[in-house]
């Protein structure tokens, strides 16, 4: 065989070997997508006010600012669990969740989002300082926490400021679980912000 075959013989083996080795690997575990829910909360029986509310995203550090579902199993350590994901960020996700809660509400004539050129007469601006889950006692839970400022519009004067946080076990530490975790604490937190903003928007109007 001359030299030139047998380079063609060599490179094609070696291509086979290759190509073998490939489909000896194993397949990546696909990612599962998860998302929050629409909130369990019921309209207001109060009559429909003329304001109208902006939310915007809630500022964030890393990793809460990404889409990964965090466990804490240590304090001050985070960890993500394999092969899931949040369909959006974490912030993006609250504020789409928070804004749909004060629209079931009901009490304000309209809600929108930072992405908006409507014009509003106040805005929910916010930290999320926590969107993970622990372990207490070998038990997992959701920690939900939000500091949040209600901005006049038009001044941007500060009208009120409070910290939010929800905390809510999950039934068992499967992955289903804990995702439900995550929206019974994103529930409470948003009937608690609802009422608590709507007080103070009262507040400031006729």
């Amino acid at each position: 065989m001359s030299l030139p075959a047998m380079s063609r013989f060599a490179m094609a083996l070696l291509m086979g070997v290759l190509l073998a080795g490939c489909s000896l690997l194993p397949e990546q575990e696909p990612v599962r997508l998860f998302t929050l829910p629409e909130p369990s909360i019921s309209t207001s029986p109060e009559a429909t006010r003329d304001l109208t509310l902006r939310v915007d995203t809630p500022s964030a550090g890393s990793p809460l600012d990404g889409a990964r579902l965090l466990v804490m199993p240590s304090p001050g350590e985070f960890q993500a669990y394999a092969g899931a994901r949040w369909r959006d960020d974490a912030p993006r996700l609250l504020r789409d969740h928070l804004i749909a809660a004060f629209r079931l509400d009901g009490r304000l004539a309209a809600v929108v989002d930072d992405a908006s050129r409507a014009r509003s007469d106040a805005s929910l601006v916010s930290h999320l300082g926590a969107f993970h889950s622990r372990y207490r006692k070998g038990t997992p839970e959701v920690v939900l926490r939000l500091e949040v400022q209600l901005l006049d519009e038009a001044s941007r004067e500060v009208l009120a400021s409070r910290r939010l946080e929800a905390v809510v076990a999950s039934d068992d530490d499967s992955l289903e679980a804990v995702v439900e975790a995550f929206a019974r604490a994103a529930d409470r937190l948003a009937g608690e912000l609802v009422d608590w903003t709507l007080a103070r928007m009262a507040r400031g109007s006729p």
